[in-house]
């Protein structure tokens, strides 16, 4: 197994606040074996995507729910971030037996709080996720109606791809084994569909096309 948004281009989206916001995990994409340049190596890792809750975000006159994401390999070493935080999350440790095997998927749809702080970076101001906690004692957060999970090794998940946003795709896209999954022959029927979809939309209901304009 395994599992953001980002703003579009020349659109911008107002930055939250410094703060402690309630949030649930809304989505896990897998990324496939990704070439690390800083580290020398290839890793498999994933993004973890939560929906803020009580927060919206307007794109082209559309208010969406705010969303904020986080990027982890798998691995539960002792130092990994992966363990840190969902230790955090879970409010307890890592079994022995968990350790050898923990499904993320487990933590699909659950709640918990995030330290969200603005960062500058090359003039730009982002979010990020500085921590990662367990909800207070007696407290309850329902979960969400639509969660999603990809993964590139279960072709059963795959119909969601449309719903990844494109700078992730094309994430995707480069990780090591995208070919060897046969998720590239995938994509390429996908994008197909589109661009003819995007092609019938040319000649609407209301318009006339003359007995010229046939092929046939």
């Amino acid at each position: 197994m395994s599992m953001i948004a980002k703003e579009s281009a020349g659109v911008s989206i107002e930055k939250l606040e410094n703060g402690v916001y309630t949030a649930v995990s809304s989505m896990i994409i897998d990324l496939g074996n990704q070439v690390s340049e800083k580290y020398q190596k290839t890793q498999r890792k994933f993004m973890m995507i939560w929906t803020v809750l009580g927060e919206e975000v307007e794109i082209n006159g559309q208010k969406l729910p705010r969303t904020i994401s986080k990027e982890y390999g798998f691995s539960l070493g002792d130092k990994s971030n992966l363990r840190k935080d969902l230790q955090a999350w879970r409010g307890q440790p890592f079994t022995s037996d968990e350790l050898q095997g923990f499904n993320i998927l487990n933590v699909l749809n659950k709640a918990c709080q995030l330290q969200i702080i603005k960062e500058e970076k090359n003039g730009n101001t982002y979010n990020n996720i500085s921590s990662i906690m367990a909800l207070p004692k007696g407290t309850t957060v329902e979960g969400l109606e639509d969660t999603c999970h990809f993964d590139l090794e279960d072709e059963s998940t795959w119909n969601n791809w449309y719903r990844i946003p494109t700078w992730i795709q094309e994430k995707i896209k480069k990780a090591e084994n995208y070919v060897e999954t046969g998720l590239n022959t995938f994509v390429e029927n996908y994008e197909q569909f589109l661009k003819e979809q995007e092609k019938n939309k040319q000649v609407t209901d209301d318009e006339l096309v003359s007995e010229d304009d046939l092929p046939f």
